[in-house]
């Protein structure tokens, strides 16, 4: 990671950050604390400044790298300068070209730090029928209409469970449903997994209800787009995905077995 970063090799005090690997934030185990961890979180969410020096510097670890998984959206964010700064030219942009159009989706709005960087971690605006065609790329093990647009290679390892338990899943228990639904997550390079009933599925997850939901033994996609809450972390906005998670669930464990 910080071979991305010269700028501040001089102001990291702990030894173990030279240690993180781009791997290890793929997979949510580079070592920092989950997102709402003492008073780091609201930090980042109330500056809005994910490139502000106490997340790369001054945010702490709380496990060796590649030790345990924690849930933690600076990762993402790190992950996304990276690529911007690896690529010199912004997240949108790459995504668009590389990604976005090669499956016939368009990404619209997508918020900036005060870097200027594209965020990582969310707030990347696309329709939901974009959603689908992006899922449908990975569901066909990174092919859209015949074109090999993302490595099956990468499509295969992303779809992994590498982290798991509470550490990783953090406060999702807490909005999973009354009916048990979306259990035994999991975690692969910025892809959640779990099971609802017997069906074991791959998903993203956005903030107040937005989902894309592999089914791969049904060859099946299933998005969810809902009202994203912005800046808003209250108990309104987690009861709101809450029950998006609860019609996704039910939705999957009412499917027949064959």
């Amino acid at each position: 990671m910080m071979s991305f970063f010269p700028d501040f090799a001089e102001e990291i005090t702990d030894p173990r950050k030279e240690q993180i690997t781009i791997q290890h934030m793929l997979q949510m185990r580079a070592g920092y604390p989950f997102d709402s961890t003492g008073h780091y979180g609201d930090i980042l969410y109330l500056s809005g400044n994910w490139l502000w020096v106490p997340p790369l510097v001054d945010f702490p670890l709380v496990s060796d790298p590649g030790t345990e998984g924690n849930y933690c959206s600076v990762t993402s964010h790190l992950l996304g300068v990276v690529v911007q700064r690896a690529c010199e030219t912004d997240l949108k942009s790459y995504a668009q070209e590389h990604l976005l159009s090669p499956i016939a989706a368009e990404v619209g709005d997508w918020t900036t730090d005060a870097d200027n960087y594209n965020w990582g971690w969310g707030e990347i605006y696309v329709t939901a029928r974009d959603m689908a065609k992006f899922g449908l790329s990975y569901l066909d093990d990174g092919e859209y209409e015949g074109n090999q647009v993302l490595s099956a290679d990468w499509v295969r390892d992303s779809l992994q469970r590498y982290s798991e338990g509470a550490n990783i899943s953090g406060w999702l228990p807490g909005i999973t449903s009354r009916y048990g639904y979306f259990r035994d997550l999991g975690y692969g390079y910025q892809w959640w997994s779990g099971r609802a009933g017997d069906r074991y599925f791959n998903y993203t997850s956005g903030h107040g209800g937005q989902h894309v939901v592999l089914l791969d033994e049904l060859d099946m996609v299933i998005v969810t787009a809902a009202d994203p809450f912005w800046q808003e972390h209250d108990d309104q906005s987690w009861k709101h995905q809450s029950a998006v998670v609860e019609l996704v669930g039910e939705f999957i464990n009412s499917l027949p077995s064959e």
